[in-house]
């Protein structure tokens, strides 16, 4: 049996280019003054997956090359997405980001407040540097759809509320819109048609759903050596996700009850129960499942472009997404 292949080896194609991305960041958000570079640059500290990086470098190549100016906008994508996660550890309150204190956290959230508001400005300064206006609104759309998906998430954060349509609305507008995004901006850079472009959105909308259903899923695996972190943060912080509202449809009256109780009273003791029931009733599988049918459907999208390396790059990260091992 072949050993399946972790991230690394999945987008060894075109590390070269995510290399030149983290170099573009650095140049970018460069500013000479000192507490602004270095909370800008503390989300950088410790190198993320740059999934929104790869999917518009490799939506780029399609086709089979890859335009020389992809870049810069690769770079603009990676620097919004560090900003909403800025943002996030405000409004969540955390104290940790990829095992870092995060710029709140290190800096206070003043200067983290700042910090993201200048990433935000300085990324959409580098989607209109090179005269490219038809990137901007692109660009603009998925940023203003990120704060909208916060702010729907925050309306919707009582178990009391919130329903299956609505997390699957906050997934869309947090994180599939913006997937949606990188994959069309790879498809402009390398000046695709109306129809190849169309289909890329929709190709890294249904990514960018399997992407956050799963990693949603992850949440109520306990095994930290799989998933690289402690199970229950989002139950424990009061997030409402997949695995739970799943929960609540499948269990008998009494369990629900008590459930609903604990969701409503978050802490690690309640999780054990949450967790237990979980296992029991098989929804961290329920919810790769559901994340499988949206990367199926984006496979099938691909399936209408040329076979190239960058095809077949980009077809095994899609698969990834549901096979994640960190």
């Amino acid at each position: 049996m072949t050993p399946k292949k972790d991230l690394q080896s999945i987008l060894k194609p075109i590390e070269q280019y995510l290399i030149a991305v983290d170099e573009a960041i650095k140049n970018k958000l460069y500013t000479g003054i000192y507490l602004l570079d270095e909370s800008s640059m503390h989300t950088f500290k410790k190198s993320g997956k740059k999934i929104r990086a790869s999917m518009i470098i490799l939506s780029s190549g399609l086709n089979n090359s890859i335009p020389d100016d992809i870049i810069d906008i690769a770079c603009a994508a990676e620097i919004i997405h560090a900003a909403s996660l800025v943002h996030d550890d405000i409004i969540d309150n955390a104290d940790l980001r990829r095992g870092l204190p995060t710029v709140a956290r290190q800096y206070g959230p003043k200067v983290a407040v700042l910090a993201g508001d200048f990433m935000y400005t300085k990324a959409l300064e580098i989607a209109v540097g090179n005269n490219r206006t038809d990137l901007f609104p692109i660009m603009v759309d998925a940023t203003i759809q990120m704060v909208k998906g916060e702010l729907y998430q925050i309306q919707y954060s009582n178990i009391d509320n919130i329903t299956v349509d609505n997390y699957y609305r906050i997934i869309e507008m947090k994180t599939a819109r913006f997937m949606a995004a990188c994959a069309k901006l790879g498809a402009c850079v390398a000046k695709m048609d109306n129809k190849q472009s169309d289909i890329l959105y929709e190709c890294g909308l249904q990514l960018g759903y399997a992407f956050q259903i799963t990693d949603d899923a992850m949440d109520y695996l306990n095994n930290a050596a799989i998933t690289g972190k402690d199970a229950g943060n989002d139950f424990i912080n009061g997030k409402i996700t997949l695995p739970l509202l799943r929960l609540l449809q499948v269990v008998g009256d009494k369990e629900k009850e008590l459930l609903i109780h604990y969701a409503k009273h978050p802490d690690k003791e309640n999780w054990k129960y949450v967790l237990q029931k979980a296992t029991e009733y098989n929804v961290v599988e329920y919810c790769i499942d559901v994340a499988d049918e949206y990367v199926q459907r984006a496979v099938k999208l691909l399936s209408q472009f040329p076979d190239t390396p960058f095809k077949d790059v980009m077809t095994e990260l899609a698969l990834f997404f549901i096979d994640r091992k960190y």
